[in-house]
């Protein structure tokens, strides 16, 4: 689907009602708004779980189709595991959130949310998304996201078939924002994933799952 006037002038419409309200919704926003959306959707990482489970299955025989699966995986956390419950969040009218939402998260790219999702998970998340790196990187987490969306992109719209090391590189960025740094926001919420991939915030059962490491 092609970029026209029409989403121009939606996220024209977007920008300017995030500068309106975000000092006000940043300074109401409450970690138990997070857990909430988490807590009515513990599926919620099922599907990013699942496409990185096939990028790594199919990374011995085919780096390119493992390489766009690793990539819908990375997207997946970060749009629908991570920017979701911010966005729903962030709107107060409980029968406009689930829709706002939705659009808000259904748009192309992500990168206008940056500094929301940043500084939302640094106050209650627990992680700095603004200078995190992968371990063994000298790259900022962000911007290695960046490249395996080009990389995708490159390969989908130009038929740039990836190196083997590129195909590597977006699943270990996949596992990172996956295996790490979802783990490590859910830890400070009270929350996990119980047997990797359903959110539970079950106290009990908490305490024998190992705390994630913050990237």
């Amino acid at each position: 689907m092609s970029y026209d006037e029409h989403d121009a002038a939606y996220d024209s419409y977007m920008e300017e009602l995030y500068k309106e309200h975000r000092k006000e919704a940043l300074e109401e926003f409450t970690s138990e708004r997070l857990q909430s959306f988490y807590v009515k959707n513990p599926d919620l990482a099922k599907p990013a779980l699942q496409a990185l489970a096939d990028a790594r299955k199919l990374l011995p025989v085919h780096p390119g189709a493992a390489l766009v699966l690793a990539a819908v995986a990375m997207e997946l956390g970060i749009k629908t595991v991570l920017l979701k419950p911010v966005v729903y969040g962030l709107v107060h009218e409980e029968s406009a959130a689930s829709l706002i939402t939705d659009l808000a998260i259904s748009r192309t790219g992500f990168e206008r949310f940056r500094d929301l999702l940043v500084q939302v998970l640094a106050n209650h998340g627990g992680v700095d998304l603004g200078t995190a790196k992968r371990p063994g990187s000298d790259k900022l987490l962000w911007e290695e996201i960046s490249e395996v969306q080009k990389k995708r992109n490159a390969l989908l719209h130009r038929g740039e078939l990836p190196s083997d090391y590129d195909a590597e590189r977006s699943i270990v960025v996949a596992s990172t924002v996956l295996d790490g740094l979802i783990p490590s926001v859910l830890h400070r919420l009270y929350m996990h994933l119980h047997d990797g991939t359903r959110i539970c915030s079950n106290p009990i059962c908490r305490l024998t799952t190992p705390s994630a490491g913050v990237v």
